[in-house]
């Protein structure tokens, strides 16, 4: 296969492959995978990165103040923020070192499931959410958050009460599992340091 043929095939690919189950099988499958790879750390990295895309997005494309820039921005990630703060609540009180260890195997194992699957769920609404961005990038540049300029609805005020509680959950972790804060430390720091699969 020549260089051409190549390109010619992959400009092709790129302008059907949302028609193509397989590729949204696959895609699927590789998400599922890379989000049960990683800790939440690397997610919140993900987080980081999808509010530089919009720092630019409404700084430098739409040229709006640093106050504007900074509330899309802001208003852009609430979701995912809320999802990994309490992710990060399942993790730490539904970690093996914690809570579960006095429990019996079938028990234990049931836990870890319900972790698992309660860890899975942010990560894939935060990855899901930067590969969006970034695979359709020109129109995410185009689009302003609807609710830019007002106040916070609901939902917002859902997702602030959320955050507000799984701080609050992580930061009385130690009193209420009844585990040394060091404990709940290093399940914070393994959670957190993005660099740990």
């Amino acid at each position: 296969m020549t260089h051409t043929q190549a390109v010619g095939y992959a400009r092709t690919f790129a302008h059907i492959h949302d028609e193509l189950p397989a590729f949204h099988a696959a895609y699927l499958v590789m998400t599922l995978l890379v989000a049960s790879m990683f800790n939440l750390g690397a997610f919140a990295l993900l987080i980081v990165v999808h509010m530089v895309l919009d720092i630019v997005k409404y700084r430098e494309h739409h040229q709006m103040s640093w106050k504007l820039t900074l509330e899309g921005a802001f208003r852009e990630s609430l979701i995912d923020i809320t999802l990994l703060s309490v992710g990060l609540v399942f993790a730490i009180y539904l970690h093996y070192s914690v809570g579960v260890s006095g429990l019996s195997g079938l028990l234990r194992a049931e836990v870890t499931v319900i972790r698992a699957v309660a860890m899975l769920v942010p990560k894939l609404k935060i990855l899901h959410d930067l590969l969006k961005a970034i695979a359709h990038l020109h129109l995410y540049l185009e689009h302003k958050h609807d609710r830019l300029k007002r106040g916070w609805n609901q939902m917002d005020m859902t997702c602030f009460f959320f955050i507000g509680i799984s701080l609050f959950l992580i930061a009385i972790a130690s009193t209420v599992t009844g585990v040394d804060q060091g404990t709940i430390n290093w399940v914070l720091g393994r959670e957190l340091l993005p660099w740990r699969i």
